[in-house]
């Protein structure tokens, strides 16, 4: 738009440089044949939204050398100090028109502040969920569920850390354990190691609960803080974070399970039915042999930060 407007004011000035020499030219009285025409005294008005006045005397004439004279209201010839100084008004117009072409325009509008970045807030339904479930599972305990999804989210980590999750095999969910299993691999590419030490539990609660036709699955909301650092495998060398600084970091982990189970079923590995201890192992503590997800009751089926796009799925059954 500045270019447009820019090209038009000089497109302006030069048909007003144009129409100042085409009135001079146009001024002058052509003698064919030896006569003389006198415009003298000669005046147009014109009374609209401007008004034009050509006035003034003019009486031309021509010698008989041909010579040109003119006289009275100004002459038809400029002196070279006349076409200088038009040369330098024209040039010192353009330059003026380029350099306000060139600067910014200011906005008509005040610029409102930077959004702060939205903390989102997710609800402690506790005694909502625990209602909700135990409507189907009446021996469905919080304390025990919460309990879980603790010692779930610190094998994870450590197995993460680790880079190695046959651990928490059995923990869960097949498309949670493939995806998350891509990205050790990464790590192991990257010769880079994770570690996370000296958790702290700040706040956890049951915040949502699902039920379908088939599955059910319950969100936990851990509030947590830990020293998170990464090491390069090569050097040793700390590339990222230290071991001093305790990090807060909120978490969502869901959980899901068949509605058909119960929290009171007994959990026994497939393998010796041996007794399972679900809270820290996937595998069987008597008989060492990986257990299947479809062996535990709650499977973790995401597990994620909580930010700005996180949307609350609230109770629905």
């Amino acid at each position: 738009m500045k270019r447009i407007l820019a090209a038009a004011a000089a497109l302006l000035l030069f048909a007003t440089v144009l129409c100042t020499y085409t009135s001079a030219f146009d001024a002058n009285d052509y003698d064919y044949g030896g006569g003389g025409y006198d415009y003298g005294g000669s005046s147009w008005d014109y009374d609209d939204d401007d008004d034009y006045s050509y006035g003034g005397g003019y009486s031309n004439s021509y010698d008989d050398d041909d010579h040109y004279y003119g006289s009275s209201g100004g002459s038809s010839d400029m002196t070279w100090e006349e076409t200088l100084i038009t040369v330098a008004v024209v040039a010192a117009a353009l330059i003026i028109v380029g350099i306000w072409a060139n600067k910014p325009l200011k906005s008509s509008k005040k610029k409102l502040p930077a959004p702060r970045s939205r903390q989102v807030t997710v609800p402690n339904r506790n005694a909502e969920v625990c209602s909700a479930v135990q409507q189907s599972d009446p021996s469905f305990s919080s304390e025990q569920m919460l309990t879980f999804a603790k010692n779930t989210f610190i094998a994870v980590q450590d197995a993460w850390c680790a880079k190695d999750l046959e651990p928490v095999r059995g923990l869960m969910h097949n498309n949670l354990y493939s995806t998350t299993l891509k990205q050790v691999q990464a790590k192991i590419d990257q010769h880079v190691t994770y570690h996370y030490e000296n958790y702290t539990f700040r706040n956890v609660y049951l915040t949502s609960y699902v039920r379908d036709s088939e599955y059910e699955y319950i969100t936990v909301y851990l509030n947590t803080q830990y020293i998170d650092y990464q090491v390069d495998d090569n050097t040793g060398n700390i590339i990222r974070g230290d071991k001093t600084t305790m990090w807060k970091m909120r978490y969502l982990m869901k959980f899901m399970r068949s509605v058909e189970r119960q929290s009171e079923q007994p959990k026994f590995c497939p393998n010796c039915g041996a007794p399972l201890d679900i809270a820290s192992s996937g595998k069987c503590l008597y008989c060492g042999s990986t257990v299947t997800t479809s062996s535990f009751d709650w499977l973790l089926s995401d597990f994620t930060t909580v930010r700005a796009d996180t949307k609350d799925d609230g109770i629905r059954i």
